[in-house]
């Protein structure tokens, strides 16, 4: 199969764009579509790396892309194998072990109790960054005026603090020079409104200085990584005008811009364990642990797990047991020891995603001192505008859902930097219906339980072994550093256990699944010889590398394939090839992990439900109980993302008058209902408007006076009117029956819902 998009030599020997057309050749002119120098280039100022490595040969294993079966993968994991290292837990850490384990040379076996990066490492900011933070963080810490008392350990604080930073820098370039496919650089402004801060940022006065030095402040953390990063520098604010018209600028001094790494974070986390599969490692997603298992002595030798989809529980053996579970490690360790220590405090973050307007193209920008003190990012991702995110400590969850406060603050930093309305209506407000998704996660904050008394505390990952068990767990760290963690988890296991045939990592050098043979110019090979857009094809390439040609020649079906959802790169190919080779199992897992629709748009994810459980159900032969049971957990889930309408009420018959009711339609608390509002809410209430015509039909009708809002009193009459009722026989709405005369007004109303 040709994976590899190839340009004649003869023809590369003189390129450039010129008016929206490539010249290419000496001696003649051809002029073709604009979109092959915009694939070939660095476009809207989004930075890729070079291609990555051509083989693959350094590793003990031996690797193939052909990944056997999920059941397979199952039936391996019960054949009574004893593998030298099973890892629990399928998120980036967990994932990077078995890979780590796997190319060493040792039998290895990974679960995930849900779908791999399902968890923590698909709620990420979606930043490979190497943590300018930390390095002020530690800088703060270091002069405060109690370190006068403890000069030593607050140097070692301080240096603990760099030397993590600096490993940092290491790993985001190997994790985009490595993989080009699925990473790329992008430009971070930090506007300064004043040459003097104050409150000054992470409350110290040193930080008051900030908007003098912080071009140095940059250009000593690309020194950091070696100058390999793109340099950061400094942008006037003529031309910060041009990039951000939507910002308020006419105070800013100039923007200070340095360089991040930037990911589909699920994307890498389930390429993570997929590449492990490639290895060797047996892979499985939806697979528990429910119970260890022990020798004579009191050393775990395996354990005891369930088949989360068939129900079938059996024994898996192993030599060493590695728990990877990030911010719910202590649920895995409660299993081994019901009365053990806690060793991971889990902190909230949530973000929202906002259409693209917000943000200026292939440019994101960053707030170092909100309202409350944290970092705040408002990035360009998959065409959309990710902001985020916040911090709030508690016991790690699974839902997705986040706090609407949290979602308000969001929104209002957001205001800060916003122009104002002024007299030529240049002004930007952002509403509470521009929220298109918003979600929560947790991350580990993590200490050894079994370090001896007086142990400094890590700041960075920690990696503990229980002495009577044997069991070995690996909390804490960030995304980035992700595949030092299981070096280091690994280097550890490997002396602990003996395994003297086990080799030196090698994960530094390997390119993660559909990475080997990438070109940046398969994008233009997908669009010459399967008719998809560019925006589609360059999807596909971002997703699943060379693999791109195998989604689309997965199926039959009509050139260029279909498209889920207007207005988004997803085709319906992608979700019989995730079904067929990447073990996809769930309508919920496609929308958020495989592809990313609930995280960018839940009310579209929600929309395209039916048809993606129409498609898993053939692939998968799914009978009807399945389906139906499938449905009703994607709903459950997806409905659990935020979106345009906050989720506080979720049922009419829970507002008790028609001014609560007015108020709840009133999303963006501005005193009035706009036509988005009026959309959206009737949508969430369960009475749909037919189509775009009818809603705006009605919008007229109710808005008496034409100027386009509708007002308490306008609202009131029409919810009382016939035509809404009648509206509700029509739709056929059994959930909610509203009866206007029950409503009432003011505090005589009651409840409205009957049936």
């Amino acid at each position: 199969m040709l994976r590899l998009a190839r340009i004649a030599k003869s023809q590369q020997s003189s390129r450039f764009a010129a008016g929206g057309a490539t010249i290419l050749g000496a001696g003649s002119v051809i002029l073709l579509s604009s979109h092959f120098s915009e694939s070939s280039e660095t476009s809207n100022n989004v930075t890729y790396a070079e291609n990555a490595p051509p083989s693959q040969d350094f590793a003990t294993a031996k690797r193939s892309d052909v990944i056997p079966t999920r059941q397979e993968q199952i039936d391996t994991l019960s054949s009574g194998k004893v593998f030298d290292v099973l890892v629990i837990g399928g998120g980036a850490t967990g994932s990077g072990t078995a890979l780590d384990a796997q190319t060493r040379g040792l039998s290895t076996a990974l679960i995930e109790k849900g779908d791999f990066g399902n968890e923590t490492s698909s709620r990420s900011t979606k930043l490979i960054w190497a943590g300018i933070r930390y390095i002020a963080t530690a800088c703060s810490a270091l002069l405060r005026f109690r370190n006068i008392l403890r000069p030593v350990a607050a140097v070692e604080d301080f240096f603990s603090e760099f030397h993590m930073v600096s490993n940092c820098h290491k790993e985001r370039r190997l994790l985009l020079d490595n993989n080009p496919h699925l990473t790329n650089w992008i430009p971070i402004a930090v506007p300064m409104d004043s040459w003097i801060s104050w409150p000054p940022p992470f409350g110290h006065p040193i930080f008051a200085t900030a908007p003098i030095v912080m071009p140095l402040v940059f250009k000593f953390y690309d020194s950091m990584s070696g100058f390999t990063c793109p340099a950061s520098h400094v942008m006037g604010k003529a031309r910060a005008e041009r990039k951000f018209p939507q910002l308020a600028s006419e105070n800013a001094k100039y923007y200070s811009v340095f360089y991040e790494g930037q990911h589909n974070d699920a994307r890498t986390a389930t390429y993570i364990a997929l590449t492990a599969a490639e290895y060797g490692a047996c892979v499985s997603n939806y697979t528990e642990m429910v119970e260890i298992l022990y020798n004579k002595d009191g050393k775990a030798v395996g354990i005891k797990c369930k088949d989360n989809l068939s129900g079938k529980v059996f024994d898996v053996h192993c030599k060493s047991l590695v728990f990877a579970g990030g911010p719910f490690t202590d649920h895995m360790r409660k299993i081994e020891d019901p009365n053990c220590k806690p060793a991971v405090a889990a902190a909230a973050g949530t973000h929202i995603v906002l259409p693209s307007y917000y943000c200026a193209k292939g440019i994101g920008m960053l707030d170092i001192n909100t309202s409350d003190g944290r970092f705040l990012f408002f990035l360009p991702w998959q065409g959309k505008t990710l902001v985020g995110t916040t911090d709030r400590k508690g016991p790690a969850v699974s839902s997705h859902t986040p706090p609407e406060e949290e979602i308000e603050w969001l929104l209002n930093e957001c205001q800060k930097y916003l122009k104002k309305n002024g007299g030529e209506g240049s002004g930007i407000e952002v509403k509470r219906t521009d929220v298109l998704s918003a979600w929560q996660g947790f991350r580990p904050l993590a200490s050894d339980p079994n370090a001896p008394p007086g142990a400094p505390v890590s700041r960075d990952h920690v990696i503990s072994e229980n002495p009577e068990t044997g069991i070995t767990f690996i909390t804490g760290g960030k995304w980035t550093t992700y595949r030092e963690m299981a070096e280091d988890v690994m280097d550890r296991v490997v002396k602990s256990a003996g395994f003297d045939k086990a080799g030196p990592s090698v994960t530094d050098k390997i390119s993660l699944r559909g990475g080997v043979g990438y070109s940046r110019n398969i994008p233009i090979k997908l669009v010459q010889e399967h008719g998809v857009s560019m925006e589609t094809a360059e999807h596909l390439v971002r997703t699943y590398g060379v693999h791109a040609f195998d989604v689309l020649n997965v199926a039959e079906g009509p050139r260029g394939g279909k498209v889920l959802f207007p207005g988004y790169p997803y085709i319906e190919r992608e979700v019989i090839y995730a079904c067929k080779q990447e073990m996809a199992v769930s309508i919920t897992d496609m929308l958020t992990t495989r592809m990313r629709l609930a995280f960018l748009d839940s009310s579209a994810a929600q929309e395209v439900v039916p048809r993606v459980a129409d498609i898993m159900a053939e692939t998968l032969g799914w009978s009807k109980a399945k389906k139906a049971q499938e449905l009703a957990k994607a709903k459950e889930i997806l409905g659990g993302f935020g979106g345009p309408v906050p989720s506080k009420v979720k049922t009419v018959d829970s507002i008790h008058s028609i001014e609560d009711l007015f108020n709840s339609f009133d999303v963006n608390k501005n005193g009035f209902i706009d036509y988005d509002e009026l959309r959206l809410c009737m949508k969430y209430y369960g009475l749909p408007f037919k189509n775009d015509k009818e809603a705006m039909d009605a919008f007229k009708t109710i808005d008496k006076n034409g100027d386009g809002k509708i007002d308490f009193n306008e609202f009131m009459i029409w919810w009382k009117a016939k035509k809404l009722r009648r509206m509700q026989t029509r739709n056929n709405s059994d959930t909610f029956k509203l009866s206007a005369e029950k409503l009432g007004e003011g505090a005589d109303s009651r409840g409205a819902a009957f049936g």
